[in-house]
């Protein structure tokens, strides 16, 4: 099996066509001043091409999100409860009458996370498996944004001074 995904502001399957917006995130800049944690919306668009021979059976996939060092990263589940973050889907892909022997299939799939925690800064990553076995990796980053120095006063007369670039 293939896999094909993308991180995105907001993804949706109709009639097995994947519609995305803002597709290529690979990171999230967090305005200063703002302590963590933070909340993040993301979208995950997957695209699967399935071989002939995996038609007609139950395929299991599975999304982890880990940290730098490669350990899941726990989310809260309910007020007393944390997890490691993880969607999990199911699907099958028959053999329609139309489709030549042989063939392969494609199949696509959203998932939207309106709402990610994150507890600190620094870089992650998206594991996509299917049927236990890891298929692609998604970097991405959640970084504070720096502060810009403060700008000189400017002229006593009151103009502005626009830098050149």
């Amino acid at each position: 099996m293939e896999l094909a995904a993308l991180l995105c502001n907001h993804a949706e399957v109709q009639n097995n066509r994947l519609y995305i917006l803002g597709g290529g995130i690979d990171l999230t800049v967090i305005p200063a001043g703002h302590p963590g944690p933070w909340s993040v919306s993301l979208s995950l668009a997957l695209s699967i091409e399935v071989p002939w021979i995996e038609t007609n059976e139950e395929h299991a996939v599975h999304i982890a999100l880990l940290d730098a060092e490669g350990d899941p990263v726990e989310v809260p589940t309910s007020s007393t409860d944390r997890n490691p973050f993880g969607v999990d889907l199911r699907f099958n892909v028959g053999r329609p009458s139309h489709l030549e022997d042989g063939a392969s299939q494609t199949v696509a799939l959203a998932v939207n996370v309106p709402a990610l925690p994150f507890e600190k800064l620094g870089s992650y990553t998206f594991a996509f498996s299917i049927d236990n076995k890891e298929l692609r990796r998604l970097p991405y980053r959640l970084v504070g944004q720096r502060v810009a120095p403060a700008e000189p006063s400017g002229p006593p007369d009151g103009r502005r001074v626009v830098p050149v670039v």
